[in-house]
């Protein structure tokens, strides 16, 4: 139950996103009935996959598919021109597109013109068993196509003029809000009240969206595609202040001295001010020693030292010069004709969806030809995804058949005129778009919702209680889903099992990276903008192994084929969180005690984070099988940290922050530690 409240939760943009949907929705159902436009369900499936979560994504995914939707009505003309009187042969030619088809979307960025394609074409052979005359059918493909493009260029429309969702303003309300979590760390250390901790997930998916809504805002507006340069330094400084305000949720609270209480309060002003340029999108203020020239003398006030930076650096931003144009990659990968996998992948596609159509075929079960279907649908690089989408689409066609099925009996006897269709329908559409303006772990179970409800109602241009499409697509759609997964895991199975493990080996040595970064450079700025770009570098690497090993536990098998390394991957994975917010918190410790550190102090804290970088890439090296041997361990080894502790019993007036990097320095160690305990017990 918690899964399902945490992905029906609102959001910001949901409500808007859902709006947006019943629009296009309703005015694709109303001209589709008003002028006898066939294919009403196929429709309604485009204005779900052209909209995206903003327009420039939208623009560019209703592009796609009016191209796919042509190509593959082109192609499907010409095979049953010359092809229609030889079965065998349209057939085989329908293969080879297919294949063409899934081969292309493994290898290019447009693969989805190609997986398009491959879809429709296989899609219009059920066309011709129909028996259709040949007039009749060129009929039937042409209507397809504006059964396609019309929906397409509608819901592009609805998405610009509606509340639209442009990246750069997406891009200054994540600002805002990040900001807004920084201020609320503050009020509570003013008002000494208990504040919920702000977890590592939290600020790896706050800079990530940062760095995403700034894509999308260069390739929709010029001006911050010459601006980009900024707006990346901008991004940079406002994840340090996201992850100092992380850092801050996690100290004890204790009360405040006069300076620190100024020094917050000026922070919080200084942060506001902030916030209130991104808002009007006037230029970014510049302050100056914010929190003055007061020694660190405590984690708190390190903290405070580098949220100043941090916006000292914001203010740095607005000088940069205009960024260069920047060089299109290719469309296609390195490894296009190379790659072995491309090639396996569109013949397992191709093989599952044969099969499918075959069964269909021989058993003459016209209706469950969403089989076949499915089979596309299903086919996704790794094993543990197509699983995962095979479930969301069985779930999702069981509910929008429940309803459809409700409906036909109580509801539909019932409607004359289409103001009763649409009192019936938008709700429903209403609720499946709530659904598919979610996360993409259950998003496809929205699509899926009113798609099944679609060809039930919405398939005729009159009221029908005809509940046999219910029953048939279900059958269908189960039999695709097993045929799609048993010949992915029989044949050239894609697991992610190994792959986790070699990603997991990447994070630890991003986080070595970060223990490491800095430690050539002698500039301040250059020192924090290669810590800035480790950071970033290591909170990627950090939600890609979730979003992996979410996949991998929906693998067929897994629990056999990697067996118990789910779970211990799972507390490694943990571990290795803690380890990277542990040198996170170490570099920020650093750079504002830098200055004031004695030489040899400074020589044993760069020894012990050389050493620290050492055991994490042996780590790394255990799960990905570069590195076999542990480093020898010597009495030298534990110098640095030993050296460390005759610095932090020092009485000195230093002794405080002494203390506090040297802490620091523990917790990394013991986190470490924590890590290579896990590495040495079997089971990991």
């Amino acid at each position: 139950m918690g899964l399902i409240r945490t992905e029906l939760a609102p959001f910001p943009g949901r409500k808007e996103a859902v709006l947006r949907f019943v629009v296009a929705t309703a005015l694709v159902i109303v001209i589709s009935m008003a002028l006898e436009v066939p294919f009403l369900p196929l429709s309604l499936i485009m204005v779900f996959f052209t909209a995206q979560e903003n327009t420039v994504l939208t623009r560019l995914s209703g592009i796609v598919l009016v191209i796919g939707a042509t190509i593959a009505v082109v192609i499907g003309l010409l095979l049953v021109k010359f092809t229609i009187n030889y079965p065998m042969l349209r057939i085989l030619a329908a293969c080879v597109v297919a294949f063409c088809g899934m081969y292309f979307m493994r290898i290019s960025k447009l693969g989805a013109i190609g997986y398009l394609v491959a879809l429709l074409v296989f899609y219009f052979q059920s066309f011709v068993d129909l028996g259709l005359a040949p007039e009749s059918l060129v009929r039937s493909l042409l209507w397809v196509w504006v059964a396609m493009t019309y929906p397409i260029l509608l819901t592009i429309t609805v998405n610009f003029v509606f509340w639209p969702r442009r990246p750069a303003r997406l891009l200054n309300d994540e600002m805002r809000r990040q900001l807004q979590v920084v201020l609320d760390q503050l009020d509570a250390r003013r008002a000494q009240s208990p504040s919920r901790p702000i977890g590592t997930d939290a600020v790896a998916k706050g800079v990530l969206v940062l760095h995403r809504h700034l894509v999308f805002a260069t390739q929709g507006d010029e001006t911050y595609h010459r601006d980009r340069a900024r707006h990346l330094a901008c991004i940079a400084a406002i994840d340090r202040l996201h992850t100092a305000a992380a850092h801050l949720s996690r100290l004890p609270m204790a009360a405040l001295s006069p300076a620190q209480e100024a020094d917050v309060a000026a922070l919080r002003a200084h942060c506001q001010a902030l916030r209130d340029a991104i808002a009007t999108r006037t230029a970014l203020p510049r302050p100056a020693n914010v929190v003055g020239t007061r020694p660190v003398a405590s984690q708190f006030d390190s903290v405070l030292r580098e949220m100043e930076h941090a916006l000292q650096a914001i203010g740095e931003a607005e000088a940069l010069p205009a960024s260069p144009r920047l060089q299109k990659e290719g469309l296609l990968s390195g490894d296009a004709f190379q790659n072995p996998a491309y090639g396996q992948f569109a013949l397992k596609t191709v093989l599952a969806a044969m099969i499918c159509y075959v069964f269909y075929t021989a058993v003459q079960w016209q209706g469950i030809h969403t089989s076949m279907l499915t089979c596309f649908i299903l086919a996704l690089p790794s094993l543990g995804a197509s699983s995962h989408k095979g479930l969301t689409r069985i779930i999702g066609c069981a509910l929008g058949s429940v309803v459809a099925l409700v409906a036909a009996i109580f509801i539909v006897p019932h409607l004359d005129s289409i103001a009763g269709l649409l009192v019936l329908t938008l709700p429903i559409v209403a609720v499946g778009a709530w659904i598919a303006a979610g996360s993409p772990r259950t998003n496809y179970i929205g699509v899926q919702f009113v798609f099944a409800y679609a060809l039930s109602q919405l398939g005729h241009f009159a009221p029908t209680t005809d509940l046999t499409e219910i029953r048939d697509r279900m059958i269908g759609i189960l039999v695709g889903a097993v045929v799609s997964i048993a010949v992915s895991t029989w044949i050239w199975p894609e697991r992610e099992g190994d792959a986790l493990k070699r990603m997991l080996a990447r994070l630890l040595r991003s986080v070595a990276g970060l223990a490491r970064a800095g430690s050539d450079k002698r500039d301040t700025d250059a020192r924090g903008a290669a810590v800035d770009k480790a950071r970033l570098q290591g909170w990627s690497l950090l939600m890609q192994n979730r979003e992996m090993q979410a996949r991998v536990a929906l693998e067929p098998g897994w629990h056999y084929d990697h067996d118990s390394v789910t779970p211990a991957i799972t507390r490694s994975l943990a571990q290795a969180q803690e380890a990277l917010l542990a040198v996170n918190w170490l570099q920020i410790v650093l750079a504002h005690a830098g200055p004031a550190l004695p030489r040899t102090l400074a020589q044993s804290l760069e020894a012990f984070r050389a050493h620290a970088a050492i055991r994490l890439e042996w780590m790394a090296g255990r799960f990905d099988g570069q590195g076999a041997q542990h480093p020898v361990h010597t009495a030298n080894d534990t110098d640095p940290l030993r050296a460390l502790d005759s610095f932090a019993m020092d009485p000195g007036p230093d002794a405080d922050w002494l203390h506090d990097v040297v802490c620091a320095a523990r917790v990394l160690d013991e986190r470490i530690s924590q890590l290579d305990r896990r590495l040495a017990t079997p089971a990991a």
